[in-house]
């Protein structure tokens, strides 16, 4: 029952015609409409969460989801950039930063010893002011020393490179489907549980010298990814 609602509730979408963002009527608006109970709404409605149609925002209600972004990681043009590109408009708001000791985790994958002083971002960033992404960055204090005191809300390489001439020589990305737990759900406005898309890129520079690590936490239906290959 719940997959021929399914259906019948993408026919309704397109029939109105609605696109990017658009909020869904209330649940119980939905089950009356279509004459269901709303156990079975909620089925059909999840099975659209899953397959990246529609989305939910806690407290807000479903909508329709934008179309994905491409991401093209073997490609350093910076968030900012490639979101504007495809005709979207990008945000980023840092939520906090700090000077902390090197954990273990990270000491094993930058070389750094354990507790020796790295920069901690976490940002938040936007895309047609729908929240996509958290970003942990841990950033080698070496070489910019005055980053803290930077307005860290838009493109942190390009402070890197603007202000203190630093510039990553290698990249290594692992991107693979992550549950959205702990506060990043949170602040995705999402369910602890929710499918997610985990990214982890290391930076060294042409010395072999760490720069940066970043970890983020996607939204399982805002990405795409596209790798061109020559030849």
């Amino acid at each position: 029952m719940y997959l021929q609602l399914r259906q019948r509730l993408v026919d309704w979408i397109k029939e109105k015609n609605l696109s990017s963002q658009d909020k869904l009527p209330a649940e119980r608006v939905l089950a009356t409409k279509f004459c269901t109970t709303r156990v079975t709404l909620r089925q059909a409605l999840a099975q659209l969460e899953a397959e990246g149609v529609i989305f939910r925002s806690n407290r807000r209600g479903w909508y329709v989801t934008p179309d994905r972004l491409s991401y093209d990681p073997s490609k350093d043009i910076g968030f900012n950039l490639y979101v504007q590109q495809q005709g979207f408009t990008p945000r980023t708001e840092t939520i906090s930063k700090q000077l902390i000791g090197t954990p273990s985790w990270l000491s094993e994958k930058s070389g750094l010893l354990v507790d020796t002083p790295v920069y901690h971002f976490v940002r938040r960033r936007y895309v047609d002011e729908r929240a996509l992404l958290i970003e942990h960055n841990y950033v080698n204090p070496q070489g910019c020393g005055g980053l803290m005191q930077l307005n860290t809300d838009d493109s942190l390489w390009q402070l890197l490179r603007d202000e203190f001439n630093l510039k990553p020589a290698s990249r290594k990305i692992e991107i693979y489907p992550q549950a959205l737990v702990d506060n990043s759900a949170e602040l995705l406005s999402v369910n602890t549980g929710s499918a997610g898309l985990y990214l982890q890129r290391i930076s060294h520079d042409e010395d072999g010298r760490f720069l940066e690590f970043d970890h983020e936490y996607w939204l399982h239906d805002a990405l795409k990814l596209v790798v061109n290959v020559d030849g």
